[in-house]
């Protein structure tokens, strides 16, 4: 029998400055629990809900734009919203260097999120990418690549996920030999504000589709890119 599965894809989710001030409890803890409630039902409704964590996360030091962190009950209440995938290659992952990147790891692994995009080194990309997610009988890689991390150094060992095409086919390879049901690419890529993809990201589509990539699902923007259907394939730039 075919069996079917339904996956939500939701953008950026990070936090500025204002909703850290909305967030800090008067014991001076912090809950963003209120910062999903409208959507909670519709995220849980799907059998794999997918994000990009546009922040760190640490013990202190937190902040908005334009260096990302915030405390861990933000990630808690991503969880709780009902988001089992996370999304790391993003171009604010390094923003708190080596120590709020690891601690983001670290808090993910022991929260038992799936996670990809961002490593503690090669070794640990090599087993663990491309990310296998598997829901009632249907397998789905899920590969996660970034433009860049805002001129950010990536410390030794570890390795963020780039946009380069001869690691990207690379790692279609390597998901293809994993016999998924659907590969899908989702990137960290465009121009922010623009309701339209220029040029540069309908060619890099183009050219992922025809390595073998299902669909394709944008984020970074901020705004609604548009949606192209292919021959079946979605892109959601």
């Amino acid at each position: 029998p075919v069996q079917q599965i339904d996956l939500l894809f939701a953008g950026d989710i990070m936090q500025h400055e204002t909703q850290l001030n909305m967030a800090r409890l008067n014991n001076g803890e912090y809950s963003f629990s209120y910062c999903f409630r409208h959507i909670k039902e519709l995220v849980k409704s799907a059998d794999i809900s997918i994000a990009n964590l546009e922040t760190t996360i640490g013990k202190s030091g937190y902040s908005g734009y334009p260096s990302f962190c915030a405390p861990d009950s933000f990630l808690h209440a991503i969880r709780n919203a009902g988001f089992n995938v996370i999304l790391f290659a993003n171009n604010h992952c390094m923003d708190k260097g080596k120590r709020g990147a690891m601690y983001t790891l670290d808090l993910l692994d022991s929260l038992k999120i799936a996670h990809c995009g961002v490593y503690r080194n090669g070794k640990e990309r090599e087993a663990r990418y491309p990310l296998i997610i598997e829901e009632k009988g249907v397998r789905v890689a899920i590969l996660n690549y970034t433009y860049g991390t805002n001129g950010r150094e990536i410390p030794q060992p570890m390795v963020v996920n780039l946009i380069d095409k001869e690691v990207m086919e690379r790692d279609i390879l390597a998901a293809k030999e994993k016999r998924p049901d659907a590969i899908i690419a989702c990137m960290h890529w465009g121009d922010e504000y623009l309701s339209l993809p220029p040029q540069r990201i309908k060619e890099l589509s183009d050219w992922l589709l025809e390595q073998g990539v299902d669909h394709i699902i944008g984020n970074h923007p901020h705004v609604y890119g548009g949606i192209e259907l292919y021959k079946g394939k979605y892109i959601v730039y």
